[in-house]
């Protein structure tokens, strides 16, 4: 019989793919999970409709401004993992080597074997739990990958290193753009380095139900620039855009929260509610410039 695995590497094999049967039995060891477990088919079927279609568990969809995938940071992971002989198959199956589940897997690896890489952990502090937090806030997440999400955040908060630095590669995401349209409103919006937060397509889905609003399917750009034009049409920007504060004050309580429960996570905490501080200035400005979509795209 083979032995259990560690809680890390658990943790790891729940966000790298669906759980089996072992994984599940497994799941018993971490009770917050334990209590959200299913059948593996449904469980199947709801970690695709998370990671593959809503929330994005790659490091660069929340550290880079551009909220691409595969940035230089992933890079660097990829030749980190190289040098330090983790080299799971996982690897060559996910878009991406930051994938949380790489990276929650390279901690254990490292445990293991009675190392530690501050920098590393220091960099996963800075982004995991807000992809966790995203997670947690998907209207249509399985409580099971809630529930995942939040003890791998849990695992992170509490294990964060101290000092916690900040990020030697870190640019100021907010540099003035001369003329402001809608495309540019929804990269900033979509994109976690610069607005503090993390929007999915069920996420827009939910903020358009509320307001009385129904979107086409597309790509997350797409539908976020959708509910905006849909919204002008309709008369209710100022009710997106009030929901969207709405949206913005969850996260930044959840920021406080963790920085209260966890001092040494505070810096971090700083530099994400600095980022949400100026999505709600943005939003004030677009209470009366989006109006108009199509005067404020072709102005």
């Amino acid at each position: 019989m083979e032995a259990p695995e560690s809680p890390l590497g658990l943790l790891s094999r729940l966000w790298l793919r669906e759980p089996d049967a072992r994984a599940l039995a497994e799941c018993r060891e971490i009770p917050s999970i334990a209590l959200h477990t299913g059948e593996p088919s449904v469980l199947a079927a709801a970690y695709a409709d998370l990671f593959l279609l809503n929330v994005y568990p790659y490091g660069t969809a929340f550290t880079d401004p551009s909220g691409e995938l595969n940035g230089p940071a992933a890079a660097q992971a990829a030749r980190l993992y190289e040098e330090r002989g983790f080299q799971p198959p996982e690897l060559f199956e996910v878009g991406a080597p930051d994938h949380v589940g790489l990276c929650v897997g390279f901690l254990d690896h490292l445990a293991t074997r009675g190392e530690k890489d501050a920098e590393f952990s220091s960099s996963l502090a800075e982004w995991v739990p807000i992809c966790c937090l995203a997670v947690e806030r998907e209207p249509s997440a399985h409580p099971f990958y809630r529930a995942v999400a939040g003890s791998t955040r849990e695992r992170l908060l509490a294990d964060a290193p101290e000092p916690l630095p900040r990020l030697p590669d870190e640019t100021d995401p907010f540099e003035e753009e001369e003329e402001i349209g809608l495309s540019q409103v929804v990269r900033l919006l979509l994109s976690p380095a610069r607005s503090g937060l993390f929007l999915s397509r069920a996420k827009l889905g939910q903020l358009a139900r509320t307001a009385g609003l129904r979107l086409p399917f597309g790509s997350r750009f797409d539908v976020a620039r959708a509910l905006f034009q849909t919204a002008g049409e309709s008369g209710k920007v100022g009710t997106v855009l009030d929901l969207l504060g709405e949206e913005v004050d969850a996260w930044e309580t959840a920021y406080r929260a963790w920085s209260d429960e966890h001092p040494r996570w505070a810096p971090a905490a700083a530099r994400w509610l600095a980022r949400t501080a100026e999505t709600r200035r943005r939003l004030g400005e677009m209470r009366g410039i989006l109006e108009n979509p199509p005067k404020l795209e072709y102005a």
